[in-house]
């Protein structure tokens, strides 16, 4: 059987090779004015910002990430005139159109167009042959694809033009096996050329609107929601807030593609110049999903001692675990600097004007260091099958019944001075709340566990603490001795 990447709970792992990737630039012919929205990007920039081999492109960045052993290649197509990539027409009305006419069919009404575009490249594709299993069906290690669709992402605002008149949400999901999805006719995974295609539990889509709102007005989709999304279709995990109850809940922000880090940009030094729009420099998915993903192993830290963390340009990048007494809780140590797509990562300044008015400027930082990151299995496991894994609300792991308590996050990074004495992000006015000034630590500095507050738990340093095990004694120093920048050399020291 096909393998089945991005289903289960916890991010699986994945084969390290070249994975096929399709894109479809979808356009909407209904014969008439109405639901009617026709690309108006070409082929080649959609390549070039997937599969090229210079500047900031997916190929790169995946290839980044897994220290080249994992990347999305294009697949073989017929009667297109670049590699990868094909442009169909159907003669349906725009899924936003259709969903406003089908209120209560809405995920039916989207669903029943994926459907359809993916019928629409039979002329193109060889399906049949790259199910190499022969199983049936496409499976995600099989074939990927991207559907841009005609129109705007709603992800930059719900504003329309004259010319860009309807849009959608970006997102990666999957079709009902047999049954439409809400009963809407052909809202369920077609067979193509033999095969099933973005089967549930076997496949999946990644989607996008063709056109992203920004400060200069409506550009084609930069690359980060991209690589966010697809990172979804091979088994990442959200790790930002989906329910934004608690103010400063704490996230890794923009140290995660799968958090803010797909808005990664890098600023010109000379502020004079144009500022690139977000997205088009995503940063480095977090430490624990790399490492069950595969792209990367852990080093245990084999007790107390000297050690080294390596960046990710070094050619030995590494990722140091350190257990603690609590099984499901351990740390992550990492040496991530201001290089390749981790140039992207920025801090935003507060700017209050003199009459009052408060706008925010980005910048990037100019210096890396090591962060500290907190994981929690257990919580990781239960809770993002439901997007919540560091959710502030009160939800049970099923999802459909919810809690009288929270539960702390499961993936946080100990940003050097970056919480309060309740372990909330700190607003202090000067740097937006998320975005601190100086997150890492350097030469001559020092990680306290003690100084870290669980943020629903209110524990020192670690969320629980098995029987025997006393909070009040439980300590984890981290000394960075020396820095090169590529190389971190630190002291590890845990007492309890």
């Amino acid at each position: 059987m096909a393998n089945s990447l991005g289903t289960s709970v916890t991010t699986k792992k994945l084969e390290m090779k070249p994975v096929p990737l399709l894109v479809v630039m979808i356009s909407f012919e209904p014969g008439g004015d109405d639901g009617r929205q026709i690309c108006s990007t070409t082929k080649e920039y959609w390549y070039e910002q997937f599969f090229g081999d210079n500047g900031l492109t997916l190929k790169k960045y995946y290839k980044e990430m897994s220290g080249g052993k994992f990347y999305f290649s294009p697949v073989d197509v017929n009667g297109s005139d670049v590699k990868g990539v094909i442009h169909v027409t159907l003669h349906c009305k725009h899924p936003d159109l259709l969903q406003q006419e089908n209120p209560d069919k809405r995920t039916g009404a989207a669903l029943y167009v994926v459907a359809e575009a993916l019928k629409a490249c039979e002329p193109y594709v060889d399906f049949a042959a790259l199910d190499k299993d022969g199983d049936g069906f496409l499976s995600a290690d099989e074939l990927h694809y991207v559907l841009v669709h005609a129109g705007f992402d709603y992800s930059g605002g719900k504003e329309t033009t004259p010319e860009l008149r309807y849009g959608v949400f970006a997102n990666s999901g999957r079709l009902p096996d047999e049954e439409d999805a809400q009963g809407f006719p052909g809202a369920h995974s077609p067979r193509v050329g033999g095969v099933k295609l973005c089967a549930a539990s076997k496949g999946s889509y990644t989607l996008i609107g063709e056109y992203r709102k920004t400060q200069y007005g409506f550009l084609p989709h930069p690359l980060g929601t991209t690589a966010h999304e697809l990172g979804h279709a091979i088994g990442f995990h959200d790790i930002y807030d989906y329910d934004r109850q608690v103010k400063g809940w704490p996230l890794p922000m923009m140290f995660s593609v799968m958090c803010n880090g797909c808005y990664g940009l890098i600023r010109p030094k000379d502020k004079s110049e144009r500022m690139p729009i977000m997205g088009t420099c995503p940063t480095h998915l977090d430490p624990l999903q790399k490492i069950r993903s595969g792209f990367t192993e852990a080093q245990l830290a084999e007790g107390d001692g000297e050690y080294s963390l390596y960046s990710i340009l070094s050619g030995k990048y590494n990722i140091l675990r350190i257990n603690t007494p609590d099984p499901a809780e351990y740390f992550l140590l990492e040496n991530r600097q201001i290089e390749g797509f981790d140039s992207g990562l920025y801090r935003r300044r507060v700017i209050k004007s003199d009459d009052g008015k408060v706008h925010y400027e980005i910048e990037n930082y100019e210096r890396g260091g090591m962060l500290v990151w907190h994981i929690d299995k257990d919580i990781f496991d239960e809770f993002s099958g439901i997007k919540r894994t560091n959710g502030s609300g009160l939800w049970n792991g099923d999802g459909e019944t919810q809690r009288e308590t929270r539960h702390n996050p499961g993936v946080v990074i100990d940003y050097k001075n970056g919480y309060d004495e309740n372990g909330l992000m700190k607003d202090d006015g000067v740097f937006l709340q998320g975005f601190p000034d100086d997150p890492f630590y350097r030469a001559g500095e020092t990680f306290n566990s003690n100084e870290f507050i669980s943020a629903a738990t209110h524990t020192k340093s670690l969320n629980s603490f098995p029987d025997g095990i006393d909070e009040n004694k439980y300590n984890l120093k981290i000394e960075v001795l020396e820095d090169t920048g590529s190389e971190l050399k630190i002291r590890v020291s845990q007492t309890y």
